[in-house]
């Protein structure tokens, strides 16, 4: 008896071994074994059993040494699954796999309790009219048929609710149902309300910082089929449901939920599309304002829309927006504007959220006098300085790769003196510390949220119960504001977050202030301040109305005369070598061999960074849904120059 076995390595093929006797009647597809690999024993999965030996003549087979699991710890869908992501994200096989099932020896299947008890709180409020259509709606869905559903509207309108009441009528019928948020901040802030109407035994919070005892229990009670709802962020999908019900995504527009860093990548967008079908499940996405490629979707009639316009009881009000200039006669960082509202918000006790999407310093090129960016000529964005050994001080388009020397001339006011700007987070809280010393500030953004004990989580309390009197966080702020006693918010600049070297710069500026302006319309007196230096840059008319589809037709008609997702794919290939003549002759290669499959290519964009010890480039590919899957395949199966690495993504959002 012979078997194929893959590892956790980057290595995408499988591996021949034979079987022992004794392990015969244990080896089957999916479970884990330790094998030797090289010099050592390392654990693998098998992937494929067989009685014929299938590697070449003359080679002998070495034995599996043993067997980790009784039975697979992941489902039926496990190897469907790894083909779907692979077919649409690419990666090796065996890190695939492994991202779905841990390697041993860290996660087991224990045996599922032999009783559960469930109790589920429904809060006894008037529902809106959306509400009961929507659940009415639902509800009506046939058993065990997928159905995937887009549930929009304002804040305060009532979505997440409905999704709580559907997931409690999952769990009551012993279900299993998956509720995702876009980050570690938000699911922190949504736990305490699932367990107080699930029970805490039957709600499980998963994410990338959790103990690993209670990542070995969650994992082996939801693959034991055990009913629960899980509140998770987007690596919750990757988990081995065996009963999933229900799976929601809240506010689906978010872009954490691409995951980019690690291997495999993946967007949980397409990703419980297909776990949905699979399973049966009805799919819900909840948002305020949903992505581009949703809105499409909805337009082509693959997902069913559901709109919500009525505020439930007590949340109708119209936040003051104010736009004002991004210096004043006291800051350079803060408007005159800006620093009074923060000194009325003091005397007032209450608490200021001001968000810079920018942790530390900065090396954009800006005008003295009016504080607009310097911007690329050819595509708009913003100019960033940099100074090689190769090509010198200079100025540089990270969008796309044009060049540009440090004399500029202010495209608003003429002005000829320009200075590298520095001011992020950090230095934010400086400049606040000196017109308001007294203050209670904090700082919320991914350096200050590394450690538990660190000032992101104190931030984050403080958002819950008022007790900071000044927030300065990043985007990922924003969207922490659930139940937060925040009556003041600003975005500092608006050129930053307008002109980075991202297509989806504008969608994601616009979905922050939408998003800003549905918290504070829950409040009384809620004002959202933003600081620009060009008023006219963004159209802030459907913001003032409120009318968040304005501003997504408008989007979309520009997405689809620049030839830009949803109506076409991008696949980002970065390059990566010492060496800058090999860097340019392999990035010249993987051109010539795209060009067939590609519609277009921007790039290359160079991308390195001064600390960087490897020299970067990347190129974008432009192609259409009847090639794209071909050519991620041809760029995912290349095999580089020898001291280059290549890094693809496909639907890629960093873009640094």
């Amino acid at each position: 008896m012979y078997c194929k076995v893959v590892f956790d390595v980057p290595l995408d093929r499988d591996f021949d071994y034979a079987v022992p006797v004794a392990l015969a009647d244990k080896i089957m597809p999916g479970v884990r074994v330790t094998a030797p690999f090289g010099r050592v024993l390392t654990g693998g999965m098998v992937v494929s059993v067989s009685e014929v030996c299938t590697a070449p003549e003359g080679i002998k087979l070495k034995e599996i040494a043993s067997v980790v699991d009784k039975r697979p710890l992941f489902g039926s869908d496990l190897f469907p699954l790894m083909r779907f992501m692979k077919a649409n994200w690419g990666g090796p096989i065996g890190q695939i796999l492994f991202a779905l099932v841990p390697p041993q020896p860290y996660f087991k299947l224990e045996n599922p309790p032999s009783s559960v008890h469930i109790a589920v709180q429904t809060p006894s409020f008037k529902l809106t009219s959306s509400q009961e259509n929507a659940l009415k709606t639902i509800r009506s869905f046939a058993a065990y048929e997928f159905h995937p559903v887009l549930l929009n509207g304002p804040a305060y309108t009532g979505k997440t609710e409905t999704v709580l009441r559907l997931a409690g009528e999952v769990l009551a019928g012993y279900g299993q149902a998956l509720i995702t948020v876009p980050d570690i901040a938000a699911a922190r802030q949504f736990i305490a309300e699932a367990e107080a109407r699930f029970g805490t035994e039957n709600v499980y919070c998963w994410h990338s910082r959790m103990l690993l005892s209670k990542k070995k229990k969650y994992f082996s009670a939801v693959s034991n089929g055990v009913p629960c709802v899980v509140i998770s962020t987007r690596s919750g999908a990757l988990l081995p449901f065996k009963n999933l019900r229900l799976a929601a995504v809240l506010d689906e527009g978010d872009e954490h939920y691409k995951q980019e860093e690690n291997k495999p990548y993946y967007h949980l967008r397409d990703l419980l599309m297909f776990r949905a079908q699979m399973h049966g499940a009805v799919l819900l996405f909840s948002s305020q304002t949903p992505s581009m490629e949703m809105l499409k979707w909805v337009e082509e009639g693959k997902i069913l829309q559901l709109p919500f316009t009525q505020p439930v009881p007590g949340h109708h009000f119209n936040p003051q927006i104010k736009i004002t200039n991004k210096k004043g006669e006291r800051s350079k960082y803060l408007s005159d504007f800006l620093l009074a509202q923060l000194a009325e918000n003091l005397n007032r006790k209450e608490t200021a959220l001001l968000i810079l999407n920018r942790r530390g310093y900065s090396n954009a090129y800006y005008c003295l006098n009016c504080g607009s960016y310097a911007k690329c000529k050819k595509c708009g964005a913003i100019l960033a300085r940099e100074n090689t050994p190769e090509h010198g001080d200079r100025l540089i388009c990270k969008k796309c790769g044009h060049a540009e020397s440090l004399q500029q001339e202010c495209p608003l006011c003429h002005n000829l003196i320009f200075k590298s700007r520095g001011g992020g987070t950090q230095k934010i809280v400086t400049e606040l510390a000196k017109f308001f010393p007294k203050a209670r500030l904090l700082r919320l953004d991914s350096d200050t949220l590394k450690t538990k004990s660190g000032q992101g989580f104190e931030a984050l309390g403080a958002l819950k119960s008022g007790q900071a009197d000044i927030i300065v966080g990043t985007r990922l702020a924003s969207g922490a504001l659930r139940g937060a006693k925040v009556t003041l918010a600003a975005v500092l600049d608006a050129e930053l977050e307008l002109d980075g070297p991202d297509f989806r710069a504008s969608e994601k500026y616009g979905q922050m202030l939408f998003d800003l302006r549905g918290h504070l319309s829950g409040l009384a007196d809620g004002r959202l301040i933003i600081q620009a230096a060009d008023k006219e840059a963004y159209d802030y008319a459907p913001l003032l109305a409120g009318d968040y589809s304005a501003a997504a037709e408008t989007e979309l008609a520009l997405r689809e005369s620049f030839l830009y997702p949803p109506f076409v794919r991008l696949i980002k290939v970065l390059i990566k070598a010492k060496e800058t003549d090999l860097l340019h002759a392999e990035t010249a290669r993987i051109k010539r061999m795209a060009a067939p499959l590609a519609l277009d290519t921007l790039g290359p964009v160079w991308c390195a960074k001064k600390t960087d010890t490897l020299k970067k480039q990347y190129l974008l590919f432009k192609t259409d849904d009847r090639r794209w899957l071909d050519l991620l395949a041809k760029l995912d199966s290349w095999t580089p120059a020898k001291k280059v690495t290549l890094k693809i993504a496909a639907d890629p959002y960093d873009f640094y």
